[in-house]
Parts: structure tokens; C-alpha cells; sequence
């Protein structure tokens, strides 16, 4: 008797739960729906690969590298991170916004990593340059990360990182992480 009660309890809960109405996935976004479009740049880049010169200076040491085989979700996970239209960040954030521009600021009584996303549009609405600064802190570590893609015809053609992250009790550690997609 007691099994039956407890199907018939989870077999009701499943029913409710699955009558619930679905998140309108058409609904449009608060802010500019930057994960969206890059993980479109993403896909692109998936289907008609592009090498990338890649530059990264640790504490002042500099390797260069060509690459042909990247993980674009990877590589570029901290600039979708950044997107802010998640539940948690919808009313934090100031739109300082203008014609041209979209300029997104973390409100002074909030506190979550992205603090300023900003993008310069172009003539037909696409990215032409975006600037993210990101910063955490925490009893263990301070970090700050400047954020920077530039876009030719909506396409991305440059990205880097530029970013510092003091361990407590140890030197700080600086590093600059830079790509060009190569033509093809």
C-alpha cells in the first residue's frame, strides 16, 4: 500500500511538473544577447575553420603559436560567460546604452563578476567592437580580466585577455592572451 501511495505521488508530481508551461525560448532578452551571438560566430567557425595566430605573454615571458585545430567554446568561455541575460543578473546592471553603443554597468550594491560590458555597434546592428571587465575577489584571490574582441563585417578578427590574479600571500601573476584568425 505504501509503494502505491508513493507512485502515485511521484507519477502526480511528474504530471504537474510536466504541465507546467515551458520558458518562452522567443522571449527577447534583457540585455544584448552576446552568448547567443557568439556561440553563432562559434558554429561558423565550426563549419569553415580558420587558423588563429595566438600570442601569450606570462609574467612577461611571450610564446607565439599558429593554430589550426582550436575548441572555439573553449577558447573563447570566458567572453560567453560574460553574457547577461541569466536569472541572476536581469535587474543588476545599469543600461547606459546610446545609438551606436550598448554599455551595460553592474549596479554600485551588487556584486558579480561582470562588471562593464560594452559594445560598439555598426551600421547594420552587429559588433564591431566589444570590451569586457571582469573582477572577482575572495579571501583566497583578487582577479581582474579585461575582455576585448574586434569585429569586420560581424565576423570576429581579434581577441585577447588581459588579465592579473594575486594569490594571497604570493606575487601577483600578469597575463596577455592574444588571437588574430588568419584569412583563409
Amino acid at each position: 500500500m505504501l509503494i502505491s501511495r508513493i507512485c502515485f505521488s511521484l507519477l502526480i508530481s511528474c504530471l504537474v511538473w510536466a504541465c507546467k508551461p515551458a520558458a518562452d525560448e522567443n522571449t527577447k532578452p534583457v540585455f544584448y544577447p552576446w552568448e547567443k551571438y557568439l556561440t553563432a560566430q562559434i558554429d561558423s567557425l565550426s563549419k569553415h575553420p580558420q587558423s588563429v595566430h595566438k600570442t601569450i605573454v606570462l609574467d612577461g615571458k611571450k610564446e607565439e603559436k599558429v593554430l589550426t585545430q582550436i575548441d572555439w567554446k573553449q577558447e573563447w568561455a570566458m567572453f560567453l560567460h560574460a553574457d547577461l541575460n541569466k536569472p541572476a543578473a536581469l535587474s543588476s546592471y545599469d543600461n547606459l546604452s546610446e545609438d551606436g553603443f550598448l554599455w551595460y554597468s553592474l549596479k554600485s550594491d551588487e556584486n558579480l563578476p561582470v562588471k562593464k560590458l560594452y559594445i560598439q555597434l555598426d551600421a547594420l546592428d552587429r559588433p564591431a567592437k566589444a570590451e569586457i571587465i571582469i573582477e572577482e575577489k575572495n579571501f583566497l584571490f583578487e582577479t581582474q580580466k579585461k575582455l576585448h574582441m574586434n569585429f569586420a563585417d560581424g565576423k570576429v578578427q581579434t581577441y585577447s585577455i588581459d588579465g592579473t590574479q594575486q594569490m594571497r600571500w604570493l606575487s601577483p601573476t600578469h597575463y596577455q592572451l592574444m588571437g588574430v584568425l588568419l584569412p583563409k
